[in-house]
C-alpha cells in the first residue's frame, strides 16, 4: 500500500512539473515568436559554427533576456520556482537543439550513430553556452556579450595545437573545448561544469 501511495505522489509530482513546463513554454512562445522561430530557423543550417551562433542568439532570449530586463520578477508570482525557470528553459533549448540538430543526419546521409554523435555534440555546445549566459546574468553583466567572447575564446584556445596526446604540440585545452571538443566525454563534463554553476548561482542568489 505504501508503494502504491508513493507512487501516486510521485505521478502528481511528474504531472505538475509538465503542466507548469506547458505554461512556461506556452508563454515564451506567445511573447517571443518571432525571435525564437527566426533563431531556431537559424539552427537547421547544417554547420556546427553556424549552430553555435544561433545557440547563443536563443539563449539570449530567453531566461537570460528576462532576467536582464527585470521580467522575471513576474515570473516568480505565477508561480515559478527560480530551480523550474532555470531547468524548463534548458529542456526547451535541449528538445529545439535535438530537432535542429537530427537535419544532420539528413544532409549528410548520416548513421544513426553518426547522427546522435552530431546531436550530442551541439548539445554539449549548449551547456556550456547556456550556463555562461545565464552565470554571467545572474553576476549581474550582460550575459549576451560574455557568452560571445568566451566561445571565441574558448574557439581559439581549442585550435591551437593538436588533441593527439602523443604530439609534441598537444593541447589539454582542445579535449575539454565546447567548440572543438577533442573528447566529446570530457568536453561534455566540462560544459556540464559550467551550467551546473550557472544553476547553482541562480538557484541560491537571493532577489
Amino acid at each position: 500500500m505504501k508503494r502504491f501511495e508513493f507512487s501516486r505522489i510521485l505521478n502528481f509530482n511528474i504531472e505538475e512539473s509538465l503542466t507548469k513546463m506547458d505554461i512556461y513554454i506556452g508563454k515564451e512562445l506567445k511573447e517571443k515568436t518571432g525571435q525564437i522561430l527566426f533563431f531556431t530557423l537559424i539552427l537547421f543550417i547544417p554547420s556546427f559554427t553556424i549552430r553555435v551562433i544561433g545557440i547563443i542568439l536563443l539563449c539570449s532570449a530567453m531566461l537570460v533576456n528576462d532576467i536582464k530586463n527585470k521580467n522575471v520578477e513576474l515570473l516568480y508570482f505565477l508561480p515559478f520556482s527560480k530551480r523550474e525557470l532555470f531547468l524548463y528553459n534548458l529542456m526547451f533549448l535541449v528538445l529545439i537543439i535535438s530537432i535542429t540538430s537530427a537535419v544532420d543526419k539528413i544532409y549528410y546521409n548520416l548513421t544513426i550513430l553518426e547522427g546522435l554523435l552530431a546531436i550530442f555534440k551541439t548539445i554539449v555546445a549548449l551547456l556550456a553556452i547556456y550556463g555562461i549566459s545565464m552565470l554571467f546574468t545572474t553576476l549581474g553583466h550582460d550575459g549576451f556579450i560574455w557568452s560571445i567572447v568566451i566561445t571565441i575564446a574558448d574557439t581559439l584556445l581549442g585550435d591551437l595545437g593538436s588533441t593527439n596526446l602523443n604530439a609534441a604540440d598537444f593541447n589539454p585545452y582542445s579535449l575539454i573545448s565546447f567548440t572543438k571538443q577533442g573528447s566529446m566525454i570530457l568536453a561534455f563534463l566540462y560544459a556540464a561544469l559550467i551550467c551546473f554553476l550557472a544553476y547553482f548561482a541562480y538557484v541560491k542568489k537571493e532577489g
